[in-house]
């Protein structure tokens, strides 16, 4: 099997099927050459012996009161120039029957059978037509109106086939010899070629092996010499970019190691391809430790099936709690020539973070109490000052104080209000009221109730749901709360004649909201800042609207408990288009 794969037996091959075609073309072309000179120099030669010249000569020497044995006599004068011998007879044959009358083999006159010329001639036609068994040409001769006689010449073609076998005999014969010639020089052609295919295959085999000095002589300047001397080149070059890249591996080896990250990566089976000092020490796994992404990642906190379905562009975090540290952990999907290859994560000690959040956030917790009392004891007087004013004071002025003391009151009362509810759903203190409510009546009725907003800016606040969600379960208000805090602010931050577009629909299990305006738009590089806690695009426009920089944080918490999600994509100067995923609970 071996030496009918190899190249030898494919150029041996070659050869003999070109040999074989050549001859094979040629005989076929000297065959059908030989018989259809011998067709037409049959009808060429009855033509001109047996044409117009004779046929009238005969007619008239019938009208005469010549017999036919007078025809065959006349007939026979040209046996001569006709070729008549054992293999070629002419015949006279009655013009009715087609039935011989004289013949010049009268054995075979006897067996004449009715060929299409004969027809052709008993119908008034001469008859010229050759086919494959014999020749024949008949001439019709009429006497007066009808077909009298028929002149019949008929050769057996046994001659023509002679000379055909004697050719066939000589074909065969030059078949045999290129055959043999054909593989001879199959041979030797293939080994002039494999002679330096096999050097190429020992040096392909060396530099598989590590070994790159060995350098292939180069014998020829055809494609062969061409392609060795190419060979050579891919092999310097080839032991230089490996070289190369032993190099930048140990760079990263090196930035690997010492990096206070942690790097593991696994292979497209889930098995460990590569972990870090920093990742083990995260981990507390020991040296030489068989891993699998199971033993790293629980189920419960993520599937190693989930993270080769991530873009390029995104990644899945996560948290991970191990002996009493808080670990951030980034997995993505490690793709190779656009196809999945594993999995890598980034591992993150953010113990020391999460301490410090916490105290923060107790901090704001703590102040927002400590404000809370004065600021409404604030408020009461103002409120009192305001109705009960001395006609003796500057009313209006006195008036605008209290009203700027009671705006900024309520503000800083909305502030807190807003800390005291993150706090809450921070450390998990909020009491969810969950309940099953039809999602999408609400959002009509939050539609209606802050219409008003939209009216009074000439915006068009347009609501379409595509289908029904009825059967949601959740906290209602809370729910009321964030669908409020993104439609006002759709509302807020798009100009006067605006337009606000406000969808809903049902995907399998999932709940989509999508708020979409045409207002000012987000800057790509506050994009991700949006949901920090006191942060704003435009800090002055933010507090003339009545904004706390809360709302978005307050949403994005509310959404988070009911374990959905909610993204904001923008073009800054065109719109801002939101997306709450919420999932429906069975």
């Amino acid at each position: 099997m071996i030496m009918l794969k190899s190249i030898s037996f494919r150029i041996v091959i070659m050869f003999v099927a070109l040999t074989l075609s050549v001859i094979i073309l040629i005989g076929t072309l000297m065959t059908t050459g030989t018989n259809k000179f011998y067709q037409q120099d049959f009808i060429t030669l009855m033509e001109n012996v047996l044409g117009k010249n004779m046929q009238s000569q005969l007619e008239m020497s019938i009208s005469q009161g010549a017999e036919p044995h007078n025809i065959y006599e006349n007939i026979n004068t040209y046996a001569v120039q006709l070729g008549i011998d054992s293999f070629r007879n002419f015949y006279i044959l009655d013009g009715k029957t087609g039935k011989s009358i004289h013949s010049s083999n009268e054995e075979l006159a006897q067996s004449l059978e009715i060929s299409p010329n004969i027809i052709a001639a008993m119908a008034g036609r001469t008859g010229a037509e050759t086919n494959s068994k014999y020749m024949d040409y008949a001439l019709p001769i009429h006497t007066g109106n009808s077909i009298g006689y028929i002149i019949y010449v008929k050769d057996s073609k046994e001659e023509p086939d002679a000379i055909l076998s004697e050719i066939f005999g000589i074909m065969f014969q030059a078949l045999f010899l290129g055959i043999l010639v054909s593989v001879l020089f199959g041979i030797i052609l293939s080994k002039t070629i494999i002679s330096p295919i096999t050097s190429l295959t020992t040096k392909a085999k060396k530099i598989s092996s590590g070994d790159f000095g060995t350098i292939i002589d180069v014998k020829s300047k055809d494609e062969i010499g061409l392609l060795t001397e190419t060979f050579n080149d891919m092999s310097h070059e080839l032991a230089y970019t490996l070289a190369s890249l032993r190099g930048e591996n140990d760079k990263l080896e090196t930035i690997f190691r010492y990096m206070t990250d942690g790097v593991v990566a696994f292979d497209e089976l889930g098995e460990l391809i590569h972990i870090n000092p920093a990742a083990r020490k995260m981990l507390d796994l020991p040296e030489g430790e068989n891993i699998e992404f199971e033993k790293v990642f629980s189920k419960d906190e993520i599937a190693f099936g989930q993270v080769p379905f991530l873009s390029k562009d995104n990644t899945n975090k996560i948290t991970l709690n191990r002996n009493g540290k808080e670990i951030r952990a980034y997995l993505a999907s490690l793709n190779i020539d656009g196809k999945s290859g594993g999995v890598v994560s980034v591992l993150q000690d953010i113990t020391e973070q999460q301490k410090l959040e916490l105290s923060r956030r107790e901090f704001v917790a703590n102040v927002s109490h400590e404000l809370r009392t004065p600021l409404t004891t604030v408020k009461s007087y103002a409120e009192t000052l305001k109705d009960f004013l001395d006609d003796d004071f500057d009313k209006e002025q006195f008036s605008t104080f209290l009203s700027v003391i009671e705006g900024e009151t309520d503000r800083m009362a909305r502030l807190v209000k807003d800390l005291l509810i993150l706090s809450k759903l921070d450390y998990g203190k909020e009491q969810m009221h969950m309940e099953r409510f039809n999602l999408s009546n609400l959002l009509a009725d939050v539609i209606k109730k802050i219409k008003i907003n939209s009216d009074n800016k000439n915006q068009s606040l347009i609501f379409e749901p595509t289908n029904p969600i009825t059967n949601f379960f959740g906290d209602k208000d809370r729910i009321e709360q964030v669908l409020v805090n993104i439609i006002s602010n759709a509302i807020k931050y798009t100009p006067e004649g605006g337009e606000i577009f406000v969808t809903s629909m049902c995907v399998y299990d999932n709940a989509y909201i999508k708020v979409k305006d045409t207002g000012l738009g987000i800057p790509k590089k506050d994009l991700s800042h949006i949901f920090e806690r006191f942060y704003r695009v435009d800090k002055a426009r933010s507090r003339a609207q009545g904004g706390t920089g809360l709302g978005l944080a307050i949403a994005k918490e509310i959404v988070e408990a009911h374990d959905g999600t909610i993204e904001i994509s923008s073009v800054f100067t065109k719109g801002t288009e939101v997306i709450i995923k919420l999932p429906i609970t069975a």
